[in-house]
């Protein structure tokens, strides 16, 4: 279930992308859906959990994802019940348009 709130939260995580390259597990970039919206919202490829093919960037580590395939992930995978500061864009694109 996604839930929104709005202000400040002490539970929060504000800055995603740092929390995730401290936390990420290897099973988490090689999971058939993270594979899916690292190619969707960063147009990557995983080569294996350590290798990511970026048409731009050209390869790189799961620590240099964009940070919005960072939040993505932490809200897929984390079980810490933590809150993530997130744009919702992309959740609800593919929550509700399927």
């Amino acid at each position: 279930m996604l839930s929104m709130y709005l202000g400040k939260m002490e539970e929060a995580v504000y800055y995603p992308p740092v929390y995730f390259d401290n936390r990420y597990e290897d099973e988490w970039i090689t999971d058939k859906q993270s594979v899916e919206i690292i190619r969707d919202v960063d147009k990557s490829d995983v080569v294996s959990a350590h290798l990511i093919e970026s048409p731009v960037l050209g390869p790189i580590s799961p620590k240099e994802l964009s940070g919005g395939v960072k939040t993505v992930l932490l809200m897929l995978f984390d079980e810490t019940g933590r809150i993530f500061n997130a744009c919702i864009r992309y959740i609800l694109m593919k929550m509700f348009c399927r």
